[in-house]
């Protein structure tokens, strides 16, 4: 089922609206690159979150003077004027850069709803280790992207939902705006009500796979940074967009299968020989990196086999077995369980459909001449990775 994104073509005001954002990202990092110390304060967690949100007023004067008072109650000073609050701010954070000019800016993502600000913010000041954690994790240049999307999610969602006025709130609405911000690379996405379309598109949900996700359609679409995203969930149309099901109809019935999740590239099982770890291991990292490639181009699902994309093209399923290794004695005994693999469940799961089901063999490097020869001849399509790229004998 192949996933026809709309391209992110904003209009002038989306990119104002991108800008804003951007702006806001600079202006958190500033104050968290100079807090040191004070990184762990639950009253400096909570006055960054702040700067996240917006306020009622149509005008962004509104939002800045209320987050420079925001400020100055941090501080526990007056606040007369920008030039008085830089002072103050240059006394008590004496590594940051240019106070006057980041109290002039406007900034602000988010309009969070008000009523849910005071149990908000002391969710933050409750669970302030584990905020602190979170952000830190995410401010951090050198980890890796996944990774760290993942960890700061679970960090947060492993605290319980925000709870007030009869209503149970994820920590990500009001969270993800400066998460997003603290991130040097800018691909930690913002993950609210605006993203549940974007999450039901791929079968994923408001947690750390959904937030996974939706990082990597960063590159796609034009979309080239989490602000740009969170601006295209807001602004595109995404009505005729079906969401992925895990429900394929085959002769009239209805067959169950899993949208492909992440496999541990680490192999738990102590009883099997090393040699088959580390088979275990490069397998599901060759799966990962093809539900990675697939994720928002088509639905990508799962049973015995490997994968299978449904309705590749029209009327048509692509049944997909994975090998680490096609050359050598080892690497061509894989091609033979492949072959042998696709055959099977071909039969046993679309015994009655075979002839609109395709065959493909997903591999980590391109294979020979004569490998792709043998496959050709039996029919079979070969994949496989060329540094982002996926290349082979037919195009996804």
């Amino acid at each position: 089922m192949k996933i026809d994104l709309p391209q992110f073509r904003p209009t002038a005001k989306a990119r104002n609206w991108v800008k804003k954002e951007i702006d806001t990202a600079r202006f958190i990092q500033a104050f968290w690159n100079a807090a040191g110390q004070r990184r762990k304060d639950p009253k400096f967690l909570s006055l960054i979150v702040r700067c996240g949100w917006l306020t009622k007023g149509k005008d962004r004067e509104s939002t800045r003077k209320w987050r420079n008072r925001n400020i100055a109650d941090y501080l526990q000073v007056a606040y007369e004027s920008d030039d008085q609050l830089a002072r103050d701010l240059s006394r008590v954070l004496p590594r940051l850069k240019q106070p006057a000019t980041l109290l002039r800016m406007n900034t602000g993502i988010t309009n969070y709803h008000p009523p849910l600000r005071p149990a908000t913010l002391e969710f933050v000041e409750r669970h302030h280790v584990q905020v602190a954690a979170a952000f830190k994790i995410v401010s951090e240049p050198r980890t890796e992207t996944a990774k760290k999307i993942r960890q700061a999610v679970e960090t947060l969602t492993e605290l319980g939902y925000i709870r007030t006025l009869g209503r149970k709130v994820s920590p990500l609405n009001g969270l993800t705006p400066t998460l997003a911000c603290l991130d040097p690379a800018r691909v930690f996405p913002i993950v609210n009500v605006r993203t549940e379309r974007l999450l039901r598109v791929i079968g994923k949900e408001h947690n750390a796979d959904g937030a996974v996700g939706l990082s990597l359609l960063i590159g796609l679409n034009g979309i080239k940074n989490s602000f740009e995203l969170d601006v295209y969930a807001a602004t595109a149309d995404f009505g005729k967009i079906k969401s992925q099901r895990n429900r394929l109809s085959i002769s009239g019935r209805k067959v169950s299968f899993r949208n492909v999740g992440l496999k541990s590239e680490i192999d738990s099982v102590a009883q099997i020989a090393a040699s088959h770890k580390r088979i275990r291991k490069l397998h599901n990292a060759l799966t990962n990196r093809l539900r990675n490639y697939l994720l928002w181009r088509y639905a990508f699902q799962e049973n015995q086999f490997d994968g299978l994309i449904p309705d590749w093209k029209p009327g048509r399923n692509l049944l997909i077995e994975a090998k680490t290794a096609s050359e050598g004695s080892g690497g061509r005994t894989q091609i033979r369980q492949a072959i042998g693999q696709l055959f099977d469940y071909r039969h046993k799961f679309f015994r009655n459909e075979k002839a609109k089901v395709d065959l493909a063999v997903l591999l980590a490097s391109e294979p020979s001449a004569d490998i792709r020869a043998l496959l050709d001849s039996l029919g079979i399509y070969v994949l496989w990775f060329s540094g982002k790229d996926l290349k082979g004998s037919v195009k996804l």
